[in-house]
């Protein structure tokens, strides 16, 4: 414990500004006022630098569309998307596929149900990595909005993830390139293909979308956090960031875990959370139960071959945590219908 130590001497107002002040919003994001980015704080310890892959590895990611960073790609001649007013739906297409810039936290839930429906939609995309303590990746062009997942899509600014998804499911290209991709995972099997209306839409894939933003990724950060420990293991990635300096790396692991640790407690308060891992076993247990049906269905969507958007997310928010004991409490150690169902998904969205 005596490294933790120097992080009550380190906490000054500087960092109690950058930290605490994104805790309060937590608890708005949590009880369901915008959990498509308000409070990912609670949730984002991202890389601060823009990590770019080496073009070796990024052509290996890109071909298999991972959710893990990726270097600036150049995109196949498709359509490109374009957007209407402001941070509404992208409405048409063009001739050429856009960049994607996704500005993220590495364990933000809401970051990860955004780049599993990129990949299972095969879209290429940068992902940029922003400094929580300073947010100075996004300072210059973002406006008043300091959040999590930020989007641009060729110049256009895209705020929150299911802005952002809803942006990009609503564009010919994706609609095209998922229509194909349904109808090649059908081949003869007698089911009715699916539909985008049912992919989005269904009350399935509403239910279950709404299970994940709003209650899982809730159950999943005292999981991740709810001792200083496990705070600083959380930030144990950033130790891989090459661009990242010794003392930023040193400032975000502790101050970080710090302030982690305090909104874990906080969260656990205003849900009236005892036990975080029984909590959050019983909310796998519904999800077990009603979205799995005890195992009998392969995906939540009902559908024997196709996941839906409630399948994607609540397969992003557990992918965010992949290598943290919260992780393997929730799909190694557990078992059964609700491992088999994961490793289906990342066979199909990671790998």
């Amino acid at each position: 414990m005596q490294r933790f130590n120097m992080l009550s001497a380190t906490t000054s107002r500087a960092a109690r500004r950058y930290w605490i002040s994104p805790m309060r919003s937590l608890s708005h994001a949590v009880h369901g006022t915008n959990h498509s980015s308000t409070g990912c704080f609670a949730w984002c310890t991202g890389m601060p630098t823009n990590t770019l892959v080496s073009s070796s590895a990024c052509s290996r990611l890109s071909s298999r569309h991972h959710l893990q960073t990726y270097s600036a790609i150049s995109f196949p001649p498709r359509r490109q998307f374009e957007t209407a007013a402001g941070n509404d739906a992208l409405a048409s297409a063009s001739a050429a596929h856009p960049d994607i810039k996704l500005y993220q936290y590495h364990i933000c839930p809401f970051c990860n149900i955004t780049k599993s429906i990129f990949s299972y939609s095969k879209l290429n995309y940068q992902a940029v990595e922003v400094n929580p303590l300073t947010k100075a990746e996004l300072k210059p062009w973002s406006g008043d909005y300091k959040k999590v997942p930020i989007a641009l899509i060729g110049e256009k600014q895209v705020n929150g993830s299911e802005e952002i998804i809803h942006s990009i499911l609503d564009s010919t290209y994706v609609a095209d390139v998922l229509s194909t991709r349904w109808r090649n995972d059908n081949g003869n099997h007698p089911s009715p293909v699916m539909t985008m209306e049912q992919f989005k839409n269904s009350e399935n894939a509403r239910r279950w979308f709404r299970f994940a933003a709003d209650d899982l990724s809730a159950l999943l950060y005292p999981n991740i956090c709810g001792t200083l420990s496990d705070s600083y293991h959380a930030f144990s990635y950033v130790e891989k960031v090459g661009s990242f300096t010794t003392l930023q790396k040193v400032s975000i692991r502790y101050l970080g875990a710090l302030a982690m640790y305090f909104a874990a407690s906080k969260v656990k308060s205003k849900r009236n959370i005892t036990d975080e891992k029984a909590a959050l076993q019983s909310a796998l247990d519904t999800f077990e139960n009603e979205g799995l049906k005890n195992g009998s269905l392969h995906f939540s969507s009902g559908h024997p071959l196709t996941p839906d958007m409630g399948d994607l997310a609540v397969f992003g928010v557990l992918y965010a945590v992949r290598d943290m004991n919260a992780h393997a409490d929730a799909v190694q150690n557990r078992g059964g219908a609700v491992k088999q169902w994961y490793d289906r998904m990342e066979r199909i969205v990671v790998q």
